[in-house]
């Protein structure tokens, strides 16, 4: 007997859940993510998961009867550029054009999932054997946020619980940070309101507690809905102020920074390090670039992150990593690094988001959908001579 088909759920519902878990907010401002084609009334009863928008995730989407495909990288790129025509040529753009024909929508999820979807650095770290120790940070200046708001002191603990489950107090490798004083609040409600405390036209005075707490500057939308929904009061008062500090660069914080280095517990052979890696991603190879052939070296940092490292080399040398892992970085980068002792491991683009596969599926999955992934994208190989892939 064919597989009962779980219940359809509206496109604009799924996309929802997964920006709860990757806010749309937190990608970066040049980046485009989110639902890119379709309506968001359409209904599915699963989904196709596939790092980049192809012709198999297409006929695969098709024959399962799915309307919508979630992709990494977006297919509708870049954003700043808008989009000039969308035709049935042969191009990414004839693609689009396939899945508006035969009613699919496509979302992406790029740098807002490897800012957020902490089950990657968490994968391989268990997979190599590392004790994660922080993220790569790049761009620190106004990365954080503090919020000070105002609430009745009988009403804190709600409120301070709703904003922490919502991402925010992490600082390093503490969470649930925040800081409060005790005041007098003062307020009156005009025509029509309805006081939480007191009635409205009385000048109304209560015992507040100001209470403060910091979050990365991409979860705001989140942090002030959970804000909003746990306060008491009808109008609620608080502040936001940028924060100049520079974040830590240890703990995994939730829309903070990217991938993670970690520590193993005890130094490892370089070489073992190279076959632990080869295995965890499913390699037969990957391009090494180091001054010294290090096979016997020691190793006791590693650095890791998906699809083009080079702006976070310098991230990896400051935390005093051995090695880089990474999909792939410009030649003269990968030379400086190795120079500063810091050995580059390039697995390809597309084979260093393997996890973005098994995470966005699994994401799906919890959503009470149907979900498969694909992982047949154009492949980067290295080859002995004489033509047989190393």
């Amino acid at each position: 007997m064919p597989r009962k088909r779980l219940p359809s759920q509206t496109i604009k519902a799924v996309i929802s859940d997964l920006d709860s878990r990757a806010p749309i907010a937190t990608a970066e401002s040049w980046d485009n993510v989110g639902l890119l084609v379709g309506d968001p009334a359409w209904k599915t009863s699963g989904a196709v998961v596939s790092v980049d928008l192809t012709a198999e995730a297409l006929a695969e989407a098709k024959t399962r009867g799915y309307r919508l495909i979630v992709i990494h990288h977006p297919c509708i790129f870049p954003r700043s550029r808008g989009v000039a025509r969308v035709h049935a040529g042969g191009d990414k753009t004839g693609l689009v054009f396939q899945a508006i024909r035969k009613g699919i929508a496509i979302a992406a999820f790029h740098t807002n999932f490897d800012k957020c979807a902490m089950e990657v650095p968490q994968a391989v770290a268990t997979g190599l054997g590392l004790e994660t120790r922080g993220r790569l940070l790049e761009e620190t200046s106004g990365a954080l946020v503090k919020l000070a708001v105002f609430v009745p002191a009988a009403h804190l603990e709600p409120v301070r619980s709703a904003v922490f489950d919502a991402g925010a107090g992490q600082i390093g490798n503490y969470d649930r940070c925040g800081f409060g004083v005790e005041g007098e609040g003062s307020f009156r409600g005009g025509q029509g309101t309805h006081p939480f405390i007191g009635a409205s036209g009385n000048l109304e005075k209560t015992r507040e507690i100001r209470w403060e707490t910091v979050f990365p500057r991409g979860m705001q939308s989140r942090v002030l809905a959970a804000l909003f929904a746990a306060h008491p009061y009808e109008e609620v008062a608080f502040d936001l102020y940028p924060v100049e500090q520079e974040p830590a660069s240890v703990g995994l914080v939730k829309g903070l920074g990217y991938g993670f280095w970690g520590e193993f517990p005890r130094p490892k052979l370089f070489s073992d390090v190279c076959k632990d890696v080869k295995g965890l991603f499913k390699l037969n190879g990957f391009m090494l670039t180091q001054i010294t052939p290090a096979g016997g070296q020691r190793v006791r940092k590693v650095a890791f992150v998906a699809g083009k490292g080079d702006s976070f080399l310098s991230a990896a040398s400051s935390a005093g990593c051995d090695v880089f892992i990474t999909g792939e970085v410009d030649y003269h980068s990968a030379l400086e690094s190795a120079r500063r002792g810091v050995s580059v491991i390039e697995l390809g683009h597309t084979q260093s988001e393997r996890f973005y596969l098994s995470t966005m599926k699994a994401w799906l999955e919890d959503r009470k959908l149907e979900a498969v992934a694909l992982s047949g994208q154009a492949q980067r190989i290295w080859l002995h001579p004489g033509g047989k892939q190393k």
